[in-house]
């Protein structure tokens, strides 16, 4: 079963990008935005690949790596398996071990004053959320070897803004963003520890700020800072305003979820392991909802391996680039959302999340070009969620993984 998981987790797919490059304006008598580069897509932010910008070394990729073929040593001497199944399996956890380091993490704030979603390329495991501090401010923080990244909301951050102690600040301007403010600050995170932040706002939400902030450990110098903030994180960042119009929630005991407008529930049954579906059907797409009762404890790691084996190699879709991931915090509760995007064919995604009684499986099969949405749209579908109990479920989060190792 080990060894049909890591297959699966094998599969291949990418996104194709289009050709419209960042345009990070800035008002006149500003200065430049630093890092933004005209020849990156516009939309690389949504590639979950994080490539080159990955937190996850080479040396990082090579302690994998070595210990992937201890275990295939193992595998023969005490599993008794065949000298071609270990490396069978050895060869699928070089693709797993790819595929965690090119990971990156998306975080969104959702509720009755917050509604924004961005993301930055990089391998974040582990999570504090603050909640209605002072003036009904929250804050979401995800982080992981050296990189910090967090996303807060209040009505206004011009004071935060004065107090950075740094001259290295300005405007900017970027669609469906109303008004921008940028700094680059080196002091509050401790020695070789440059912060850039950006304060925005955003369209259909007049009384509300965000500031996004991204940090690098002992990273003095600050070119891939500031390539990633104005590249990838702020060309990322978007309202959720609009989920309304190409999807709809769906409300099921503790669990609140998107689907892709226009889907019909075609079937919800109950299985002999007391798993639950939920069957969604509409012109070339399939929508299904797992849930399946699990042990939690008071304070537990969210691992997604036995998930994924769930996930039989049969039902997949072999492509021919690399399967995309994506760790997935929503108001602080984290899931593992995997994407095999084949431009103009079958398609499919998949997440995994818990709460603190069930696990949930999510698969959408569709043909892409066939359905009237986008991919990104779907995407975005997938990876809103919310529980009744997240206040409770943020107190009990300790890690995210989801492979045979937690890094």
């Amino acid at each position: 079963m080990l060894r049909k998981s890591i297959i699966m987790m094998a599969l291949a797919a990418a996104f194709t990008m289009n050709v419209s490059a960042v345009q990070i304006e800035v008002p006149a008598g500003q200065p430049p935005m630093p890092g933004a580069d005209a020849s990156i897509p516009a939309n690389a932010y949504e590639n979950y690949r994080a490539g080159s910008l990955s937190n996850i070394g080479t040396s990082d990729v090579i302690k994998l790596d070595s210990k992937s073929e201890k275990n295939k040593e193992m595998f023969i001497t005490d599993w008794g398996l065949t000298r071609d199944e270990a490396n069978e399996i050895a060869s699928g956890s070089k693709k797993v071990i790819n595929l965690i380091a090119n990971e990156s993490a998306v975080v969104l704030l959702h509720d009755d004053r917050t509604n924004i979603r961005a993301s930055v390329p990089g391998l974040l495991l582990a999570s504090k959320y603050y909640p209605k501090l002072s003036d009904g401010e929250r804050l979401s923080i995800v982080r992981e070897h050296s990189v910090f990244f967090a996303i807060g909301t209040k009505q206004n951050y011009d004071d935060a803004l004065g107090k950075l102690k740094t001259d290295r600040k300005g405007e900017f301007i970027y669609p469906g963003i109303t008004h921008g403010k940028w700094a680059i600050e080196t002091e509050s995170f401790g020695e070789n520890t440059p912060a850039m932040v950006a304060v925005v706002g955003l369209e259909n939400q007049p009384n509300q700020e965000y500031i996004i902030g991204l940090s690098y450990k002992n990273q003095p110098v600050t070119d891939k800072l500031e390539r990633v903030m104005s590249n990838y994180v702020i060309p990322s960042i978007r309202s959720l305003d609009d989920m309304d119009q190409y999807s709809e929630s769906i409300n099921w005991d503790n669990l609140m979820y998107r689907i892709p407008k226009g889907l019909t529930l075609i079937a919800q049954k109950s299985l002999t392991d007391a798993t639950e579906i939920r069957d969604y059907r509409g012109a070339g797409i399939r929508f299904v909802v797992a849930k399946k009762p699990v042990k939690v404890k008071d304070k537990y790691m969210y691992s997604f391996l036995n998930e994924l084996v769930e996930v039989k190699p049969e039902r997949q879709i072999i492509g021919d680039e690399p399967i995309q991931a994506a760790s997935i915090w929503n108001n602080g509760v984290p899931s593992l959302l995997v994407d095999n995007y084949q431009p103009g064919k079958k398609s499919i995604m998949h997440r995994f999340l818990y709460d603190d009684k069930n696990v949930y499986i999510m698969s959408l099969v569709y043909t892409d070009g066939a359905v009237p949405y986008s991919h990104i749209q779907l995407r975005n579908t997938l990876e809103y969620s919310d529980f009744a109990n997240v206040e409770t479920l943020r107190k009990n989060v300790i890690r995210k993984c989801y492979t045979v190792v937690c890094i």
